[in-house]
C-alpha cells in the first residue's frame, strides 16, 4: 500500500472509534483494497445476496470467506471495466434479480433485507451490473479458453472406474466434460487472482467476526441443480 494509502487507513481507524464513543453508528473497516474502503456491510451484502449457497451441513457465516470474495470481485471489477468494452444489459440485470428474489421467502423478506442491507433497489440493479460484468470477464478472458479434448474425457473416465460402475463412456462423457471444465475454470480464475492479489495494494483489518442473517431468508440451502 502507498504511504498514502497507510496514512489514509490510520486516520480511519483512530476517528471511527471516536465516532462511535459518541454514540454515533458507523462502518467498521474490513480491508483497503487498492486505495479504495471494504465495509464490514460490503460483506454482509455480498452474503445476503451473492455469495453461493452453501451445501448443506457447510458453515454459512465464515467472513473470512465474505472478505475474501468481495476482495477478489473489486480486483475483477476493475479488470472487467478496463477489458470488457460490453456491460450486461438490463434484461441479464432483471433476470438475475428475480434469481436472487428466490432466496427470499416472499418480496417483503427481499425489500426488509434491502433495507437491513442500506440498498435502494436502483443501488441493488447496480451491484447486480457489477458482478455480471465481473461473470462477463470471466468467459471472455477464461472460460472462452477452456477446451477438454475427447482423449481427456476417457483419461478420467478410465481413471475413475467407480463412480461409473457399469456405464457406458457415452453416457456419462457430457458429466464428465462438464466436471472437468468447471475443474479448470476454478484452477485458471485462482491463477488469475493470484497475479491480481499479488500487484495489489491490500490491507486487512477484519478482526471479529459478525453474524448476520437477512429477514425472511434462513440459512443458506442447497441449490436446486
Amino acid at each position: 500500500m502507498s504511504g498514502f494509502g497507510r496514512i489514509f487507513l490510520v486516520v480511519c481507524l483512530m476517528i471511527f472509534p471516536a465516532v462511535l464513543s459518541a454514540g454515533e453508528p458507523v462502518e467498521r473497516i474490513a480491508a483497503v483494497v487498492n486505495g479504495e474502503i471494504v465495509f464490514l456491510s460490503d460483506l454482509q451484502r455480498h452474503r445476503f445476496f451473492f455469495e453461493p449457497l452453501e451445501k448443506e451441513g457447510e458453515a454459512s457465516n465464515d467472513l473470512q470467506k465474505a472478505l475474501d470474495a468481495v476482495i477478489h470481485h473489486r480486483l475483477l471489477l476493475k479488470e472487467a471495466r478496463r477489458f470488457v468494452l460490453q456491460g450486461p444489459t438490463e434484461e441479464e440485470i432483471d433476470q438475475r434479480l428475480k434469481s436472487i428474489r428466490r432466496r427470499f421467502k416472499t418480496e417483503l423478506a427481499l425489500v426488509q433485507a434491502l433495507n437491513q442491507a442500506g440498498f435502494s433497489l436502483e443501488e441493488f440493479k447496480e451491484e447486480i451490473r457489477e458482478y455480471l460484468w465481473v461473470e462477463r470477464l470471466i468467459q471472455e478472458r477464461i472460460q472462452s479458453f477452456i477446451f477438454i479434448t475427447p482423449r481427456q474425457v476417457e483419461q478420467y473416465y478410465q481413471g475413475h472406474p467407480q463412480e461409473f460402475k457399469d456405464k457406458k463412456l457415452v453416457e456419462v462423457e457430457p458429466k464428465i466434460r462438464k466436471f472437468l471444465i468447471e475443474e479448470r475454470e476454478t484452477l485458471k480464475t485462482r491463477e488469475y487472482l493470484a497475479r491480481l492479489r499479488e500487484h495489489a495494494d491490500i490491507q486487512i483489518n477484519l478482526t471479529a467476526p459478525a453474524e448476520a442473517t437477512p429477514p425472511g431468508q434462513s440459512s443458506p440451502a442447497p441449490p436446486g441443480h
